[in-house]
């Protein structure tokens, strides 16, 4: 049985075909950031909607064990936030504001059965 494997061609030299590769892996690398610093601002935005409705939730809880409970991650919750945005920070991104309007959208509906 004949192998089906493709067959390389060992004269050609392992330079070729690498001109562009400085450049792709430039591109690589900024896609890979904006990836990074689109996820921490999702967990941001995730963390600033905590933040605003994990006090109307201990207003409804039922037993102080659930208060207790919540109280202890709102605490959680403030320390994460402080982490991200020294995150942001450190890699020089400042806006990470902007986009937090659309998350409070979701939280609105919960302020307003108070």
């Amino acid at each position: 049985m004949k192998s089906t494997a493709t067959k390389t061609n060992k004269n050609r030299n392992p330079q070729e075909g690498k001109g562009n590769s400085e450049l792709l892996t430039s591109e690589r690398k900024e896609g890979c950031r904006n990836i990074f610093v689109d996820e921490l601002k999702e967990i941001y935005f995730a963390e600033k909607a905590l933040l605003i409705s994990i006090p109307i939730m201990i207003k409804k809880a039922a037993t102080k064990d659930l208060v207790d409970s919540l109280t202890t991650h709102y605490e959680f919750t403030k320390e994460h936030i402080k982490r991200l945005e020294g995150i942001f920070s450190s890699i020089g991104e400042s806006d990470i504001v902007s986009k937090y309007e659309a998350m409070y959208g979701l939280i609105k509906p919960l302020e307003k059965k108070n």
